[in-house]
């Protein structure tokens, strides 16, 4: 198919290649494939709840942005994994016009009966598409709603940081509540965030990867010091699974501790980056893509 539009749009006069396109694409996305109608795109994201650290969920009912004029009250359902990608339940949610709701993970977990060996994992939130805002997008072709939001993450003494997703997991058609996968086979992209570690500071020092797509990832985290030498660590994340590399002041001594630099390989998605937790010795933290 590709190629024979390749050679459509060689041949075919200029003034007729966007009526092609226009066509081609009418009930298609240029983007994916699957975004055929109407429905909204998903984003995964890490979930922890240690009895140190829990996670925060402050969901905003973001269709009453949109359209502020319509009745927008909806509802929606959190689903929580485990680090392999396995189920460990889900939660129904109903939220307001113009209205927001909050949950505690720990407080989600002990309503689902989770293990408590089970301390860190992924999560997914899909809000339903209001009956309103369904009808009054009927005349366009095609459209699809994604709400790359805010998670937070808080310590027992009150601090609290947030962080937004990155990648998109996915897909749901109106009218349907099977999920259809963004990504299929994992990729090989590598990212060297440009952040310097002293690992002397912190007390705990975490880089968080999820897999996002339907296959297994084998993902290297490598540091490398002032003098280009370097320690790696590997893991298999299985499909929608996350891992957890943690490292220490022990787990770098051969290095030169006060200017290491990160570099991830095997990375599954183009756009998935990891996420790196500091816990400070003040009990002080932080959580940012990089």
């Amino acid at each position: 198919m590709s190629s024979m539009l390749g050679i459509a749009s060689r041949i075919l006069p200029s003034s007729l290649k966007p009526l092609a396109k226009r066509f081609y694409y009418r009930y298609r996305h240029p983007i994916h494939p699957s975004l055929k109608r109407f429905g909204t795109v998903q984003d995964r994201y890490y979930w922890v709840s240690d009895g140190d650290l829990d996670t925060v969920l402050q969901l905003q009912n973001y269709f009453s942005a949109f359209f502020p004029e319509l009745e927008t009250s909806t509802s929606g359902l959190i689903s929580l994994f485990d680090e392999n990608g396995v189920s460990l339940g889900s939660k129904p949610f109903s939220v307001a016009h113009q209205g927001s709701t909050k949950f505690r993970v720990s407080a989600l977990v002990a309503d689902l009966q989770v293990s408590s060996t089970i301390t860190f994992g992924s999560l997914e939130v899909k809000m339903d598409i209001p009956k309103n805002v369904l009808e009054h997008v009927r005349s366009e072709y095609s459209l699809y709603f994604w709400d790359r939001f805010y998670i937070g993450y808080s310590n027992n003494k009150g601090q609290m940081c947030f962080v937004h997703g990155v990648d998109k997991t996915h897909i749901y058609h109106e009218g349907s509540d099977k999920a259809v996968n963004w990504y299929g086979t994992t990729e090989n992209y590598e990212w060297a965030p440009e952040m310097p570690v002293d690992i002397n500071g912190y007390e705990r020092f975490s880089v968080i990867m999820l897999n996002r797509t339907s296959k297994p990832a084998d993902v290297t985290l490598r540091m490398l010091d002032s003098y280009d030498e370097s320690l790696k660590w590997s893991a298999k994340i299985p499909p929608k699974g996350v891992h957890r590399f943690e490292l220490s002041m022990e787990d770098t001594r051969p290095l030169a501790p006060t200017e290491l630099r990160m570099r991830v390989e095997g990375m599954p998605t183009k756009f998935g980056r990891p996420m790196v937790f500091k816990e400070f010795r003040n009990g002080a933290f932080s959580a940012m893509h990089c």
